[in-house]
């Protein structure tokens, strides 16, 4: 850690380093278990890096004058803002403490708050609106309402694209995004090779009224939608988002793009459980950007994702679902089509752990258990009567998806028994995430640095996994079943 960086400008150096290496690694070399592990141990990097700063920092600056203050202050900046780590509340107040105003205020607006008295860095920061929007859920505030608020322009307008928490955004790029909807990779994690992200989304430029709009096209629940690009990124909607740019694009492709995803939020009518179906009218959040990119003209990315494990086969067969020719967000980390462009870190390690060890204990019980329908939560087989009521266009169907905001053409496509199921998977999974989360805080608060194999064999992380995870439908393994458990495969090797 820090603790070993004698001066302001030797830890510079060494955060900005570290942080150039992780960004300009060759994920395509490497096995995706492993860049899993690697974000989470760069993101506690972060976190701890940054409490060392604040602790340093008085250190750093004792007994200088002041001409050699202000040098000081000025590196000081430079390590927090190559850190690419958004702060808490608490974080802010101690910098606002340790900077003087104007390097404060600089500081604020690439975590995209604007600062009173700043107006020069107002473009860095962004907007600064806050909206009602999660991910992968329908909102109160829709596209239709939202685009007519003019502070959704406000950016940085850098070549035909933005920059935003310290980022060049340009049309086309890929976000795999670590969402904050807990038990969201329910679905994604049972791939192989292991998923590093549950959800993937794409930059694109919109206009409206003459105005720019830079957004993030992303599926939901009801089909495609655009969401303002500051709000994609907060804390709200995100917990970690790395950004990945078309090694092939130009500022050439920028219109095809932008066109494509206007046509999409227009076109499609709902969710896509088939990723690797060509129909243009339903679209999985990874079908997206390999159309985007197809419009643009640019290489697509190799499907190295499957769903091949016999027994996570046969337990999903038993839920109606057969497309197991997958495309997952994976597939685009481990592409040589792509490179990374930045990191978004909005400082939320301790739910990203959770997250994780939460996944591999759902993968783990899937691989080897067989799911037990009859247990299935009561309201699985509530909305499996609504599901094929709306899809017989019956008058209770009718109504069932006047009060959805569906009907028989905007469902998902997918299998019925699945999409019954999958919310409520998802909320049961979700409990869990967070009373692990609750358990393991103060036991990850006690490492100096993360490494997951030794942090997931650790006994009090495994007693809070036996504790809190608990699905009725998806018995727990016999000591003897854990033993002899085949593990999903992790291979970056190309099918």
């Amino acid at each position: 850690m820090a603790r070993n960086i004698a001066s302001s400008g030797a830890c510079l150096a060494w955060v900005r380093a570290i942080s150039q290496a992780y960004n300009e690694l060759d994920r395509s070399q490497y096995e995706a278990l492993q860049l899993v592990d690697l974000k989470l141990k760069v993101s506690f990097w972060r976190a701890r890096v940054l409490d060392e700063v604040f602790n340093r920092q008085p250190h750093w600056h004792a007994g200088l004058s002041a001409d050699e203050l202000e040098t000081e202050q000025d590196v000081t900046l430079q390590i927090l803002l190559c850190l690419d780590l958004k702060f808490t509340p608490a974080q802010l107040e101690r910098a606002a403490q340790l900077l003087p105003l104007p390097l404060s205020a600089q500081l604020r607006a690439a975590q995209g708050i604007p600062t009173a008295g700043f107006p020069e860095h107002d473009d860095i920061a962004g907007p600064g609106v806050e909206l009602n929007i999660v991910a992968n859920r329908g909102s109160g505030t829709p596209y239709e309402k939202w685009r007519e608020d003019e502070r959704l322009s406000r950016y940085r307008y850098e070549k035909d694209g933005v920059r935003y928490r310290g980022i060049l955004f340009r049309p086309g790029d890929i976000l795999l995004a670590n969402v904050n909807l807990d038990g969201n990779g329910v679905y994604t994690s049972l791939s192989e090779p292991r998923s590093c992200s549950s959800h993937s989304a794409y930059f694109a430029m919109l206009e409206h009224a003459g105005r720019k709009l830079p957004v993030v096209i992303e599926t939901y629940e009801k089909g495609v939608r655009p969401v303002p690009l500051s709000v994609f990124l907060g804390s709200k909607f995100c917990s970690y988002v790395e950004v990945f740019r078309h090694r092939e694009y130009g500022a050439g492709h920028a219109a095809a793009v932008n066109q494509a995803a206007a046509e999409f939020i227009e076109n499609v009518r709902g969710y896509n459980f088939d990723c690797e179906d060509q129909d243009r009218n339903y679209m999985s959040c990874t079908s997206v950007g390999r159309f985007l990119h197809q419009a643009a003209g640019l290489c697509p990315s190799p499907r190295v994702s499957r769903l091949d494990h016999p027994r996570v086969r046969r337990n999903l067969g038993k839920i109606g679902f057969r497309y197991f020719a997958y495309f997952g967000p994976v597939d685009f980390l481990l592409s040589d089509c792509l490179h990374c462009v930045g990191t978004v870190d909005n400082n939320q390690v301790n739910k990203l752990v959770a997250r994780e060890l939460i996944d591999r204990q759902f993968q783990r019980h899937f691989a080897n258990s067989d799911i037990d329908i009859r247990r299935f939560p009561f309201p699985y087989r509530l909305n499996l009567w609504g599901l094929r009521q709306m899809r017989r266009k019956t008058l209770i169907g009718r109504l069932i998806g006047w009060l959805e905001g569906f009907n028989a053409e905007t469902l998902p496509k997918g299998p019925d028994d699945l999409l019954a199921l999958i919310v409520l998977a998802e909320k049961q999974v979700g409990k869990c995430i967070r009373q692990v989360h609750a358990a393991i805080a103060d036991v990850l608060a006690g490492y100096e640095q993360l490494d997951m194999n030794r942090f997931s064999a650790d006994a009090r992380v495994e007693h809070a996994l036996q504790q809190h995870f608990n699905l009725p439908w998806l018995p727990q393994l016999s000591s003897e079943s854990a033993r002899l458990e085949k593990p999903l495969v992790d291979s970056p090797k190309r099918l």
